[in-house]
């Protein structure tokens, strides 16, 4: 289901920028929302993705989403807040990338929920 909801917001901001080109994703994560915005938005659409790990994230997880193109950024949990690590790096990248949160985020939760339907 993290796949569909990563799917679903990223296929939505590729295809309703307002006429601006969608340029990347970011999103921050310990694993299973990274691996999914990875994998939608790098290896399945082609669109760049940043993402935002902790350092301890799990080996395996890390790894796939590597895998999946994502490139990963690390932060230490304990010490740094991952909203302001994700508002520094956001000004580092190309104007037109989007920030795709793993949760309370209406597109996210709407591919999501379509795991009910089924």
């Amino acid at each position: 289901f993290k796949f569909r909801g990563a799917y679903t917001a990223v296929n939505h901001y590729l295809n309703d920028t307002d006429g601006k080109e969608l340029k990347g994703v970011l999103t921050y994560s310990s694993g299973n929302h990274a691996q999914a915005i990875a994998l939608a938005s790098t290896k399945t659409l082609g669109i760049p993705s940043t993402i935002i790990m902790p350092t301890d994230a799990p080996t395996l997880k890390l790894k796939a989403t590597q895998e999946y193109g994502g490139n990963v950024v690390f932060y230490d949990r304990y010490t740094e807040k991952r909203d302001e690590v994700a508002q520094k790096v956001k000004a580092t990248l190309p104007e037109g990338t989007v920030f795709i949160p793993p949760y309370n985020h209406k597109y996210v939760i709407a591919g999501q929920g379509t795991v009910g339907k089924e």
